[in-house]
């Protein structure tokens, strides 16, 4: 489904950032404008909507998402990352690019540098601000993911890792190497190997033990007890190794240690069982740790920290190009700190959309019925807490078929008596063990109670 943020960045119009074709056929006219996002302030080119902002009716299928994302990246030098994705909507299909702005202008779309308008158009860029894109690259210094790996050798590289981006990217239709044997010249087709050697983002990325020259990469892992932490852990873990290996393990230990909850579906008698927290949403945050952090701190790193009420990543990256915390539930630009890194994650799949995490994260939370994430940006780095459904999670887990019964006639807003209950659901209970029963569902949260004594009546909230 086409998401709220997509919904109300369509609303607002044509501007420098958003721009709207009718179908996806005009492959260069959308190769130019994604040039030009790359070359200003990044954007999103939607496929399948009027000039006036309304769906076409289009269909598109993964297959037509593939082929966009192909047909530009081959226009594209130097190489850039974007996505394509496709949506249903209820008046069609909706086909989006989102672009970042670029950090290695000025980029060339076959033979020509496009740019923005404030009037909303792509035009090839003029004299004066190809000289300023080239004077600020000359101004701007390698960043960390770009500068040469010390000590980094070819014997070093984990050759699985390699085959895997090249398995990945082909199976996920979002690049094909020219070679799918030799490392360098695969690396090298991302931007891995230099003329100076290896880059940093190699390392982190391809190299077996990354931490023996960069122990900011370890990643640790804790499980707390109580919600206040301290001493009392039930699990710590501190893990290294290739970046996409490490992601992986720390998921693993995620699901482990997620307690899974019940989810009661309208006319349907058995509960259904599910994790305390949405695994999109955690994932998500995990994703965007790794890739937006910042590697040049040797203090810096990731952490995954597991209450008992609440889940947070902490990476030592911060939220850049004037970007708010308040901004992070809106439509906002993407800025991403390492887009060689965030690149292959999203040709080996772990990243899906670029800047759209945030409102995936949001909108996981909200389907799942906790309470909005909450991310908080500080001197020492961004920290994304997903707080659970605290001890709701064991008490609705531990219902009996009775409540379950209930709850499955009870609609939002009906209510119902201690009499009323025993009639219908528990004939052969005490009154004391069915007003028991009914607590119980008071204090998870399904019911609220009115009035008093023989006039109280049990309520059905909408959780």
């Amino acid at each position: 489904m086409i998401s709220d943020s997509i919904q109300e960045q369509i609303a607002k119009g044509e501007n420098i950032s958003t721009e709207f074709k009718s179908d996806a056929t005009a492959l260069e006219d959308i190769a130019q404008t994604v040039c030009a996002f790359l070359n200003t302030h990044g954007g999103t080119v939607f496929c399948g909507v009027t000039e006036s902002g309304k769906l076409v009716g289009q269909k598109f299928s993964e297959a037509t998402a593939r082929q966009v994302h192909a047909y530009v990246s081959k226009k594209l030098s130097p190489k850039a990352l974007f996505t394509v994705s496709v949506d249903a909507g209820d008046g069609g299909d909706l086909l989006s690019i989102d672009v970042p702005a670029g950090q290695d202008r000025p980029y060339v779309c076959g033979t020509g540098i496009y740019v923005r308008t404030g009037a909303h158009q792509t035009v090839a860029a003029d004299p004066t601000s190809l000289r300023r894109m080239v004077q600020l690259k000359g101004a701007t210094p390698d960043r960390w993911e770009r500068r040469p790996a010390v000590g980094l050798e070819d014997e070093d590289i984990d050759q699985r890792e390699v085959q895997r981006l090249v398995s990945d990217s082909e199976s996920h239709g979002r690049f094909k190497f020219a070679s799918s044997e030799d490392t360098r010249s695969i690396l090298r087709e991302v931007g891995m190997v230099t003329s100076r050697g290896y880059t940093q983002a190699a390392d982190v990325l391809f190299a077996m033990f990354p931490d023996r020259r960069y122990p900011q990469t370890r990643i640790r892992f804790v499980r707390f007890d109580t919600d206040k932490g301290g001493d009392e852990y039930k699990e710590n873990h501190v893990f290294a190794g290739p970046l996409a290996s490490v992601f992986e393990r720390i998921f693993e230990a995620i699901e482990r240690n997620v307690p899974i909850g019940a989810k009661f579906r309208p006319g349907v008698a058995q509960r259904q069982d599910r994790p305390a927290y949405p695994f999109d949403a955690l994932r998500e945050g995990l994703i965007n740790a790794f890739a937006h952090r910042d590697y040049a701190s040797f203090s810096g790193g990731v952490a995954v920290t597991i209450y008992p009420n609440r889940i947070e990543i902490w990476n030592s990256g911060r939220l850049g190009g004037g970007l708010k915390v308040e901004n992070l539930s809106k439509n906002h630009p993407s800025l991403p700190t390492n887009p060689d890194i965030a690149h292959v994650l999203y040709l080996r799949g772990y990243m899906e959309r670029i800047g759209r995490g945030t409102q995936k994260i949001i909108d996981s939370c909200r389907e799942y019925g906790l309470p909005l994430p909450k991310w908080e940006d500080e001197p020492s780095g961004v920290t994304l807490v997903i707080s659970g459904p605290e001890r709701r999670v064991e008490l609705v887990a531990a219902l009996n078929e009775r409540q379950e019964a209930l709850l499955n006639v009870l609609r939002v807003g009906d209510e119902t008596s201690t009499d009323d209950y025993r009639t219908n659901f528990a004939p052969n209970l005490s009154e004391r063990q069915a007003r028991r029963d009914l607590e119980k569902l008071l204090e998870i949260g399904i019911l609220t109670r009115t009035g008093a004594g023989s006039k109280t009546r049990y309520v059905r909230s909408k959780k």
